[in-house]
């Protein structure tokens, strides 16, 4: 009985091979297995530059929020008043903007799992070198790549 790896819609690995769509790799006609992964340089410029724009968009409405602050005229009968109400205003606009962060700190994470850099896991038979898969989805290639791994050491 083969034992299951990984399984898949799309990628099945067992103790007697690889499926991967439709085609079939036997794990012992696999002399070798090795992955690449392309784009890390578009990816990292995407990054930088969504990071950047993020501290950029931070920075700018501290900026003018001090502007904002400096112009107000706080003299007068009511001062107390307008620095409550400025303590009061920073702190429901620092509650929003937490969970608007949030929010972009989750687009981050899901950008870095889902990014774009293409994994690639590629085999070498007696019938050359080929590409069997490739996904931008680095948690489920792990996923695949360790359990190919896993497959190959325990028909070794």
């Amino acid at each position: 009985m083969a034992t299951t790896y990984y399984r898949d819609n799309v990628v099945h690995i067992s103790s007697g091979g690889v499926r991967v769509a439709e085609t079939w790799y036997p794990l012992d006609s696999l002399d070798y297995i090795w992955h690449e992964r392309t784009g890390r340089l578009r990816h990292a410029a995407y990054m930088l530059g969504t990071r950047g724009g993020a501290i950029v968009l931070v920075l700018g409405l501290l900026v003018a929020a001090g502007v904002l602050a400096r112009r107000l005229d706080f003299s007068g009968d009511k001062r107390t008043m307008y620095i409550a109400g400025g303590v009061l205003a920073v702190i429901v606009i620092g509650g929003v903007l937490a969970f608007a962060l949030e929010g972009l700190l989750d687009l981050l994470d899901r950008a870095h799992d889902h990014g774009k850099g293409v994994h690639e896991i590629w085999i070498r038979t007696l019938a050359g070198d080929a590409m069997i898969y490739s996904t931008t989805d680095s948690p489920k290639f792990g996923q695949i790549y360790r359990a190919l791994q896993r497959a190959v050491e325990q028909s070794a």
